[in-house]
Formats: structure tokens, C-alpha cells, sequence
């Protein structure tokens, strides 16, 4: 039984407060406990196939404790895999959104970096370390990790990370890409939150208002909107000419701002 140590992957959107940033590829280990449970267990296993094994099962504590909220768990558990196991694509991921939940993003995206560049990396590893730099101010660079990832696809989701390079290609005034990766995004997943966020704004930007509100909506309609998303549907409907509606948004986001924790 050979099982990659980042075998079986969810896309998530880290950081509840912020839905409107991009989305990390975070590792689940469940896949691989069933795959586990299906086979055979062979009592002539090496020690290396030993070793492999009680590996997969750290990773799986690590990523468990991580979705529970546990940083401080998680964390152990990946720094003693990294201990008998430097490569490890799966514990480095870990311990980046260890330190993305924490607010560390420097240190995040030491991790991130360190899993891309192992010679185990995959789509995953390429993918976060591109949604990382973009996330970190430099859009451009990161258009060709994530392009790495789109390419190779596999566990990934794919549409997911193709709204992220469609998002980073706005920031980095690159409109025409922008689209083609949007419109990809939304061709697979019409209700992908980041790609509506996406073409609103990149509507937006090239002044086809009407387009951007469209968007807007889609996004909106979906709930939890951000403070972004609400100022952006204001400043829609503002150059559109209705007053009334943009002081409809405004009043949402200063109710919102005053109460946080009742979301929208």
C-alpha cells in the first residue's frame, strides 16, 4: 500500500471574517483512513511500510486537530512528523494554515513555500503557495504556481483555484486573463463565490456597470457578504444612478460594522 502523505484534499475558505479573500487547499486525511480499512493488513509489513504507516496516522491526528480548531495540537503533531520526515508535503501544509489561523502570514508562507518546492509537491502544495503570494502583494508571481496547479488538476478543485488566478489577475492589471480564468471558474461552478467576487470587480473596473451588478448580485445572493462586497455593490449602483440602492448597501455595512457577529 504506497499512499502519498497529502492523499485526499478539501477546498476550504480559511478565515471565516474574510469570505471575500481566496481560498486554501487544506489536507483531509479521511481517504485515506478508508482506504486503510479496505485493505488487508499484511503482518509481514517492513519496518519502512511500519514506519509509513505511523506517519499517515500523525498526519491524519494533525489534520483532525487542525479542523477541530486545535492549532496548538496540530502544530505538535506536524513538527513531530517533520522530525523523522523532512519531506513531508502534508505536515508543512498543516503548519502554514496552523499559522494562517494564527494571523502569521510571514510564517504561513514560509511553510507554503517549503511544501512547493519538495520534490513530493503536487497540485495542492503548487496551488497554495500561489493563492499565498497573491494573498501577500504580489499577484503576478503568483499567476504561475497557480497556473501550475490548474495544469496538473487532480484532487484539487480546480474551478476553485482557477477563480483564485482569475481574482490575482485583476489585482495584477491583467483584465483579459482575468476573464478567461473567471469564466472558466463560473463555466464549472456558476455559484463559485470568489469568481462572482472576481467579475464584479473586473466589470466593474472596465465600466460595464450593468455586467458588474449582475455579478454583484449573484454574489450577493448567496449571503455573508463582506464589507468589500457591500462597499463594491454601493459604488455599482452609485455610478449607476441610484441613490437609493447604493444607501441600502451603506446601510447594511454600517449596521454590519456595528455588529459583527450577526452576519447578513
Amino acid at each position: 500500500m504506497r499512499l502519498r502523505d497529502a492523499c485526499g484534499i478539501v477546498l476550504v475558505m480559511f478565515a471565516v471574517s474574510a469570505c471575500s479573500r481566496l481560498t486554501f487547499i487544506k489536507p483531509n486525511y479521511s481517504k485515506m483512513e478508508v482506504e486503510r480499512v479496505s485493505s488487508v493488513p499484511d503482518v509481514h509489513d517492513s519496518a519502512a511500510d511500519r514506519a509509513r504507516m505511523a506517519s499517515e496516522d500523525a498526519l491524519m491526528l494533525a489534520s483532525n486537530r487542525l479542523q477541530g480548531g486545535d492549532l496548538a495540537g496540530a502544530e505538535q503533531a506536524a513538527r513531530a512528523i517533520l522530525a523523522s520526515n523532512h519531506g513531508s508535503t502534508g505536515a508543512n501544509t498543516v503548519l502554514a494554515l496552523v499559522e494562517q489561523q494564527r494571523g502569521h502570514a510571514a510564517q504561513a508562507g514560509g511553510y507554503f513555500k517549503q511544501a512547493a518546492e519538495l520534490p513530493g509537491a503536487g497540485a495542492a502544495e503548487w496551488g497554495n503557495y500561489g493563492t499565498w503570494m497573491c494573498e501577500s502583494g504580489h499577484p503576478a508571481e503568483s499567476l504561475a504556481w497557480l497556473d501550475r496547479a490548474i495544469a496538473l488538476g487532480g484532487n484539487i478543485d480546480v474551478a476553485g483555484m482557477q477563480a483564485n488566478a482569475g481574482k490575482c489577475a485583476v489585482r495584477a492589471g491583467q483584465p483579459d486573463r482575468a476573464e478567461r480564468d473567471l469564466r472558466a471558474a463560473l463555466g464549472v461552478a456558476p455559484l463559485n463565490a470568489a469568481a462572482l467576487e472576481g467579475m464584479a470587480q473586473l466589470m466593474l473596473d472596465r465600466g460595464q456597470l450593468m455586467e458588474a451588478r449582475a455579478f454583484s448580485e449573484r454574489r450577493l445572493g448567496l449571503g455573508n457578504p463582506t464589507p468589500e462586497i457591500l462597499r463594491r455593490a454601493a459604488q455599482i449602483e452609485s455610478k449607476l444612478g441610484d441613490d437609493a440602492a447604493a444607501s441600502r448597501y451603506l446601510d447594511r455595512l454600517r449596521t454590519q460594522s456595528a455588529n459583527p457577529s450577526q452576519g447578513q
